[in-house]
């Protein structure tokens, strides 16, 4: 699953990719990922079910993105920003008519698990890499999901790869952008606070503004 949702990725840059580089730096550069992710996934530990899953899976894909770019040359920041062109491009493939289901599918996932997750948070009997939270119910259309332990930075610990948060974090702005939904957070435990504030909401817009900055919003 990993490695096919890293060749999806890939095919929706490979125009961008080359365009910038060469044919020659993206055929180097899927070799590298695919070496990168044999190695890695037979190491990544299993978290069931959780509400988590695709962003943990599509984590472990940009670490190896982020590996094979630093070996063909290019610093953190570029391959940070090269993670998020990634993203941006593959959410852009979404026919607008398809956004609020897929919306719907992505916000309403995470309220199905909310309550179950947060259960086995207080109990601690989740899985080492899952996410402990704590879910609440704001009103009919906004939630918030406190985050306290976090799997992508464990991941990104274990696999020496800590130079690529914060920037994964700040992603989310880009799903609620793409997704057209609210997101508000001003902290994260990327950015070493003790929790990751997160406010959700299927109204609204959410701002992908990079340039700006990311002082008041984590």
């Amino acid at each position: 699953m990993i490695l096919f949702m890293s060749n999806i990725l890939l095919r929706f840059n490979k125009k961008d990719i080359i365009a910038e580089r060469n044919i020659t730096f993206y055929k180097v550069f899927k070799k590298k990922i695919r070496g990168h992710l044999k190695e890695i996934i037979p190491q990544v530990p299993d978290i069931g079910n959780s509400i988590f899953k695709s962003s943990y899976l599509i984590g472990v894909a940009f670490i190896a993105w982020y590996k094979a770019f630093l070996e063909m040359g290019l610093s953190s920041d570029e391959a940070n920003i090269w993670i998020w062109k990634g993203t941006e491009n593959a959410l852009k493939k979404i026919p607008r008519f398809m956004i609020p289901l897929v919306k719907k599918i992505y916000l309403g996932g995470m309220l199905r698990k909310a309550e179950e997750q947060t259960e086995k948070s207080k109990k601690g009997i989740l899985p080492e890499y899952d996410w402990s939270i704590n879910y609440v119910k704001v009103d009919k259309n906004q939630f918030r999901l406190d985050t306290y332990e976090c799997g992508l930075k464990k991941l990104c610990k274990k696999f020496g790869v800590e130079e690529m948060l914060p920037s994964l974090c700040r992603m989310d702005y880009l799903t609620a952008h793409y997704l057209k939904h609210s997101f508000e957070r001003t902290k994260t435990l990327g950015d070493g606070d003790e929790v990751c504030n997160n406010q959700f909401s299927f109204i609204g817009e959410c701002e992908w503004a990079p340039e700006k900055g990311f002082e008041h919003r984590k």
